[in-house]
């Protein structure tokens, strides 16, 4: 957030440096706790947001891992499957009255990744648990997608529209030297792809998920995945079978059995 401040800071001063201009004169933003791999902490998160009273145009489901190795969480989840998906889900569903008392036009923005097009289905292991790590992140990233599906249309006719997106491969933290988790060989073909301009800056990066979260033209609409900052044509057909979609749903309601009520699916269908 400092850096943030900074950058804004410089830019505001010269403002022909600037690749976008924010007309205020200092930026709004705010820290809050949020881990994903922690169901209480999730929770916590709702609480502490919804004690705030603020509106919520748009929620920007982004945040993931890739190697996050074989473990399980506290939850008794694959960390993978809660961190990337499971979670986001749980959180989505308890702040859809937020959603809906904001005004028109809210959005959900999953985002997915084209890992998607690279892992099959698998009602017996939807987890994915004893797979590499590649399998367990495409899978999440295809679980996204699938939910969008879903989520949109029980949200028919409330305002809310729900959209999920390939932000590209972006050269991000969590490719750094400090990462353990990775092996030499994918540091290597990250830098080679970064060093002949094949990945993109963190810049870049966000401006599929910026055109998807307030660009006026996806207003009123819903359902569309987003690659390269337009709605792009998916590549699986499992991501568009409505009975493997139910199938997850009903699925993720499961594992969150004693945090999703009643009362909290009623959200899915009242205007």
């Amino acid at each position: 957030m400092e850096r943030m401040k900074k950058e804004h800071s410089e830019e505001k001063a010269e403002p022909k440096k600037s690749k976008v201009h924010i007309k205020a004169d200092d930026l709004d933003v705010e820290f809050m706790t949020l881990d994903l791999s922690s169901i209480a902490s999730t929770m916590s998160f709702v609480e502490a947001f919804k004690a705030k009273g603020l509106p919520l145009h748009v929620l920007v489901c982004n945040a993931g891992i890739v190697y996050g190795g074989e473990a399980q969480t506290a939850d008794g989840f694959e960390i993978h499957f809660q961190v990337n998906y499971l979670s986001h889900f749980l959180l989505t569903l308890h702040l859809l009255p937020v959603l809906k008392a904001s005004g028109g036009n809210a959005k959900v923005v999953l985002v997915s990744s084209m890992a998607y097009r690279q892992v099959g289905w698998h009602e017996d292991n939807i987890q994915s648990n004893n797979k590499d790590q590649m399998t367990r992140y495409g899978s999440t990233k295809l679980y996204q997608i699938m939910e969008m599906f879903t989520l949109a249309e029980k949200l028919e006719g409330t305002g809310i529209g729900v959209f999920s997106l390939h932000p590209g491969f972006v050269d991000s933290d969590i490719f750094k030297k400090e990462n353990q988790q990775i092996s030499g060989p994918t540091k290597f073909v990250v830098g080679m792809l970064a060093s002949i301009k094949l990945s993109r800056n963190t810049f870049d990066g966000a401006l599929t998920t910026i055109h998807a979260a307030v660009d006026p033209q996806y207003d009123g609409k819903t359902a569309l995945y987003f690659e390269n900052t337009k709605p792009t044509r998916l590549k699986s057909s499992v991501a568009t079978n409505k009975d493997k979609q139910e199938f997850l749903w009903k699925y993720s309601l499961d594992c969150l059995k004693d945090y999703v009520t009643e009362d909290t699916l009623k959200e899915l269908t009242s205007q």
